[in-house]
């Protein structure tokens, strides 16, 4: 039985041997087994289809990155200069509260993104359009239901957060607005779902890198008119109306929607189907959302509007290490979720062991220079209103090590769809986390709130995740712990010494020159040594062949044990 697809001008035949899929292309074909993954010669064109769209977008994930610093290093200058601390703070509580929203979708859209990955080489039999419609129809609703929250629940959570009497009508008015900018982002989902089942994530990047440029010249501008705080909005709404248009126009231009015949009919059976895989997912986010989405609330709660912008500000570059350090495997994985849909075991196993080990390697490093830069950053970045002590900075490069070795295995669940146990492991840590920053927070601060992260996060999710991977790929548990990450181990035996003696060698100069040589030192002796050391041998010699003459030589230069 044959049928044609949309899809590049694809054609797909099933054979007549059970679990068995063909699949055509002009000038190729290649096969698909249950048991044994792609079996042909075009095995390996399949795999540079995938390494190309995991090179776009990890280029684009980094340079919406690099756009984010500059967002940053210019905007919170502008805000301290034209807006008083609290009101920074207030509307920092504000835009952590407001991602808690997106929790009201309760894990259905992943789950449709994840489900259209297994029916996108099929779209002739409906599956795929319908499950597009079923994307429009829940991020629709999902946006109605967060209007009317934020619309009702305003005045509540000002109270819930003891927002001071002289800026709470400011508060409930500012939530609103924020809560229809919202609703909107919401209706623009399934696009962004499309766009993620065909491994295109790098359109959204370049959409994302848009908003960033438009929203920081809109914020000023605004804020040179003395609009103030509600400057913030003006410019959110604004790209929130224009920005979905681009993601509309490529999804067309590249015939990712559903023709004619191929829309299918929505039913209830495969709502089901999406709707229990999306409930796991959403018990994991809100336990996720607990964990890395509170700090801003507790601290305001316990310690007040001024610590809780200290430290907004004061892990800033914090959240863009923990996003630089996961790009890899955020590029890698709707291909992850394309082998598990097409059994393709051992290249899965290799792949995902790669991103582990690649993973953890930049968590070391990237924590080392974190630790050794950040504080100093920060002092001159505000021009000394903010003093960031060393011990936070310690502490958050702990964190970010400890991220590193679990991120990869955590959300691999969502990658197999078997999420078992962790629906409720990410809640259970999140809560415990909770409570144990709260005790912790008003003894100790904010180093007590960054340690009750630490804890939970080593304690719980690292455990169980490593657990699932075990069992998933059948390796012992020491290979998985120590094997897998023998790279990074080597690279911290050797980098966090040297930065030791950085820090103490640097301590008499002044704070610029400090963070001068400091990102210097870290930059070139942490980067060679990541590439000598951190990087596992096969990718290096895998990005040598891939690469132009020029920079084969130059990485064959830089880390020649491995070429």
């Amino acid at each position: 039985m044959t049928q044609h697809c949309a899809d590049s001008g694809k054609i797909q035949a099933q054979s007549e041997v059970s679990g068995t899929k063909l699949y055509h292309y002009p000038k190729r074909v290649f096969q698909l087994n249950a048991g044994n993954g792609i079996c042909s010669n075009d095995a390996a064109l399949v795999d540079m289809s995938r390494l190309k769209n995991f090179s776009r977008n990890l280029t684009a994930s980094y340079l919406q990155l690099a756009a984010n610093v500059a967002y940053s290093l210019l905007s919170v200058p502008l805000i301290l200069h034209w807006l008083p601390r609290a009101e920074f703070g207030l509307w920092a509580v504000l835009v952590q509260l407001m991602s808690y929203l997106t929790l009201v979708d309760l894990g259905v859209n992943q789950a449709i993104s994840r489900f259209l990955i297994d029916h996108k080489d099929e779209r002739g039999t409906g599956g795929y359009g319908s499950l597009i419609k079923t994307s429009v129809w829940v991020s629709a609703v999902q946006g109605l239901i967060v209007l009317a929250i934020v619309t009702f629940g305003s005045p509540a959570l000002a109270d819930a957060m003891k927002i001071p009497a002289q800026y709470q009508a400011l508060f409930i008015f500012l939530m609103r607005i924020q809560g229809l900018i919202a609703a909107l982002t919401f209706c623009a989902n399934p696009l962004t779902i499309i766009l993620y089942a065909h491994q295109r994530m790098d359109i959204v990047t370049w959409r994302n890198i848009f908003g960033l440029v438009a929203g920081l010249i809109l914020l000023v501008l605004f804020l040179f008119m003395g609009c103030g705080i509600y400057s913030f909005v003006y410019a959110n709404g604004i790209i929130a109306v224009i920005v979905p248009l681009y993601l509309l126009w490529n999804c067309r231009q590249l015939g990712f929607l559903p023709k004619k015949g191929e829309w299918g009919k929505m039913s209830w059976r495969q709502f089901q189907e999406v709707f229990l895989y999306g409930k796991d997912v959403f018990l994991m986010n809100v336990g996720a959302q607990l964990i890395t989405a509170s700090q801003t609330i507790i601290i305001s709660r316990a310690l007040g509007l001024e610590l809780a912008a200290a430290w907004t500000v004061g892990t800033r570059v914090f959240t863009f290490v923990r996003l630089s350090m996961f790009q890899p495997y955020a590029a890698a994985s709707p291909g992850l979720c394309e082998m598990v849909a097409r059994n393709e075991m051992e290249r899965l196993q290799y792949r995902f062991r790669n991103l582990v080990s690649l993973i953890a390697s930049l968590g070391v490093f990237l924590g080392t220079m974190f630790v050794l830069c950040n504080g100093l950053f920060v002092r001159i970045w505000t021009s000394g209103k903010i003093i960031w002590p060393p011990e936070n900075d310690v502490l958050l490069g702990l964190w970010i090590f400890f991220t590193a070795l679990q991120a990869p295995h955590c959300n691999f669940v969502a990658v197999t769809k078997q999420i078992g146990g962790m629906r409720y492991l990410y809640f259970v840590e999140g809560c415990s986390f909770v409570l144990l920053s709260l005790l912790l927070g008003y003894r100790w601060g904010i180093p007590g709130i960054v340690g009750s992260s630490v804890l939970c996060l080593v304690f719980f999710s690292y455990q169980f995740g490593l657990r699932r991977s075990q069992k998933y790929f059948r390796v012992s548990f020491l290979e998985l712990t120590v094997g897998w990450i023998k790279p990074s181990l080597k690279l911290a035996a050797a980098l966090v010494p040297a930065a030791i003696v950085i820090w103490f060698a640097t301590s008499g100069l002044p704070v610029l020159w400090r963070l001068m040589v400091n990102g210097a030192a870290a930059g070139l002796i942490g980067g060679l040594l990541f590439l000598r050391l951190g990087v596992p041998p096969e990718m290096i010699r895998e990005a040598g062949g891939r690469l132009p003459r020029p920079a084969a030589r130059l990485l064959g230069m830089l880390a020649p044990c491995h070429t």
